[in-house]
């Protein structure tokens, strides 16, 4: 009976710890009344950290406050969630007060306790300068894209696809933001299906001392429809100091238009013209 307990009690800590992780993040609402307004202030819950969890919500509390001073303490402040990740949060803010309205949006970071920006996920270039201008302190993180107020205090209007950024993404750091799909070379010869804005990446043995290494090529959908974001090679910490040490690629692909691609991966020595040693085919659905 003792063992059984413990099995259960074992059981259900592995459930509550499963429950709080990977989960999107918890927004409650507390209202607050002052003498001509109502505001309505979101709330995270749920945090992994709750230092950063109390420093995210007094950004918040500050955040709806200072609407409600935009609108001269008069009317209403409510909020939409336009951003829901299990350590990113993104809330719009409106306040209104007759015909009189102002929008503020905040872009939360659970690991931090401060705001996220672009620079987090996208590399700075000229390319994101023409996507964006000048305003993009000002933008706001969506399930779709990014979107941008003409001036500040103003409705956001501009949007930009997570799509059309993709060719600038951090590695690293985008699967915080976008989804991501894990693969490996079991995936040879099956079918993927993905969104726009959505990423692959494959997980590929290999050993470049010997010549070899993985060529890709698309076929089919639009041209650029599918585009690869960026690669990596890692060895084992316990072989790093061995020459010619097999280890493990990465490459990341981009959905970027509908269609239906035939992404082949090939390894092999580029400049033998013969087919490679190892593939792995996948034909990707973009939805």
């Amino acid at each position: 009976m003792k063992k059984m307990m413990g099995a259960l009690l074992t059981a259900a800590l592995l459930f509550c710890q499963s429950a709080f992780a990977d989960q999107p993040t918890t927004v409650l609402t507390e209202l607050k009344y002052g003498k001509q307004i109502t505001v309505e202030i979101p709330v995270v819950d749920g945090a992994n950290d709750e230092t950063f969890q109390r420093s995210a919500n007094n950004m918040l509390r500050n955040a709806a406050e200072d609407v409600a001073d935009k609108v001269g303490k008069k009317g209403k402040v409510t909020y939409e969630v336009t951003l829901n990740r299990p350590s990113l949060v993104s809330i719009l803010l409106k306040g209104t007060n007759g015909g009189r309205t102002y929008y503020r949006g905040v872009n939360v970071d659970l690991t931090t306790g401060r705001e996220f920006t672009l620079d987090d996920f996208f590399f700075d270039s000229d390319d994101r300068e023409k996507l964006l201008g000048k305003q993009e302190e000002n933008l706001l993180f969506t399930e779709e894209g990014v979107v941008l107020p003409e001036k500040k205090g103003a409705a956001f209007t501009q949007k930009i696809s997570y799509q059309e950024l993709l060719p600038l993404a951090r590695i690293g750091d985008i699967g915080r933001l976008l989804t991501v799909w894990k693969l490996t070379e079991n995936s040879n010869g099956k079918i993927l299906t993905m969104k726009q804005g959505d990423m692959a990446a494959f997980k590929l043995n290999a050993n470049p001392s010997t010549g070899y290494q993985w060529v890709h090529s698309v076929t089919g959908g639009p041209a650029e429809g599918i585009i690869k974001a960026g690669s990596s090679f890692v060895i084992p910490n316990s072989q790093k100091e061995q020459v010619g040490t097999p280890g493990t690629e990465f490459q990341f692909y981009a959905a970027k238009a509908v269609g239906t691609y035939q992404l082949k991966l090939s390894y092999q020595r580029p400049w033998e013209k013969i087919a490679g040693i190892r593939e792995c085919n996948v034909m990707i659905i973009v939805k």
